[in-house]
C-alpha cells in the first residue's frame, strides 16, 4: 500500500497566518507606548511654532489612551496652562475623550454627532499662571458643529464657584453664570457673585472666528458698594483681554 501524507496547503497557510497575527498583536501589546507616545509629542512640538509643549512622564499607555503627567502648554504670549495630570482615549462612543485632573476632574467628550461635551471642574491655581488667580470652578457645557474643522454653530455652558480668588488680592463668593451659544453671537444670559462686592450682569458678543480678539462685547448690570447700587455698561473689544 502506499503512503499518501495527510497534508494540506489551504490548513499550513492558515495556520501561518495565526502564526504571523499572533506576533502582531502580541508585539503591538506589549510594544513600549510611554516611548511611542512621548515620540508623537516631541514631533508635535517640533511642528507646532505658536506654543512650547512640556510633560513628564507617562502612564497607563496604550494604542489608543496614554496618562501624562505635569504637561504645559506655554504660548508665545506668555500664557501658561499647566495640566498636572491629564489623559486621552480614542474609541467609538465617544470618540475621543479628554480627562484633566487638577483636585477635582474635568472631562471633555468628543461624539460622532460632532458634538462636544465638558463636564467637572478645575483648580484655577493649578492650572493657570496668573498670579493671585485661585479658586475650583465647576463647569458644564455642550457644543454642536455643523462640520469638523469649522467654528461651532451651537452651545451652552454654565460655570459655578463658591469662591475665586481674583489678581489683586480680590475674593469673589459664589460665583454663577450661565451663556448660550448661536452662530457667531455669544448670550450672557446670567452673571452673579456674592460678598464683598455683589454683582448681577447680562450682556452679549459678536464672535469673530478668524480673529478672537476682533470680537466686540457689551455688558450692563450692578455692583453693590456696601449701601450703594451702581448700574454700570461697558462694551469693547476682546483684544484687551485675549493676549494670546
Amino acid at each position: 500500500m502506499k503512503f499518501l501524507p495527510n497534508f494540506s496547503i489551504k490548513k499550513a497557510l492558515g495556520r501561518t497566518a495565526l502564526f504571523l497575527c499572533g506576533l502582531l498583536i502580541g508585539a503591538f501589546l506589549f510594544m513600549p507606548w510611554e516611548i511611542v507616545w512621548t515620540t508623537v509629542f516631541e514631533k508635535v512640538d517640533s511642528k507646532v511654532s505658536a506654543v512650547k509643549l512640556s510633560w513628564g512622564t507617562f502612564s497607563d499607555a496604550g494604542p489608543l489612551s496614554f496618562m501624562v503627567n505635569n504637561f504645559t502648554v506655554k504660548t508665545n504670549k506668555g500664557l501658561v496652562i499647566s495640566l498636572p495630570q491629564a489623559g486621552l482615549s480614542f474609541g467609538l462612543s465617544p470618540l475621543v475623550e479628554l480627562t484633566v485632573d487638577s483636585g477635582p476632574r474635568l472631562s471633555a467628550k468628543v461624539f460622532q454627532a460632532k458634538t462636544l461635551t465638558i463636564n467637572g471642574g478645575v483648580d484655577l491655581a493649578r492650572v493657570t499662571s496668573l498670579d493671585g488667580l485661585g479658586g475650583k470652578v465647576r463647569i458644564t457645557a455642550d457644543v454642536g458643529f455643523p462640520d469638523w474643522g469649522v467654528p461651532p454653530r451651537t452651545g451652552s455652558i454654565v460655570l459655578r464657584s463658591p469662591q475665586v480668588e481674583i489678581p489683586g488680592g480680590l475674593i469673589a463668593e459664589d460665583i454663577d453664570v450661565n451663556a448660550v451659544l448661536a452662530g457667531n453671537q455669544f448670550q450672557l444670559n446670567s452673571f452673579s457673585c456674592g460678598p464683598p462686592i455683589p454683582v448681577t450682569a447680562k450682556g452679549q458678543a459678536n464672535i469673530n472666528w478668524k480673529r478672537l480678539p476682533a470680537s466686540t462685547y457689551n455688558i450692563s448690570g450692578e455692583a453693590v458698594f456696601g449701601s450703594t447700587t451702581r448700574q454700570f455698561n461697558k462694551s469693547g473689544s476682546l483684544s484687551k483681554y485675549l493676549k494670546f
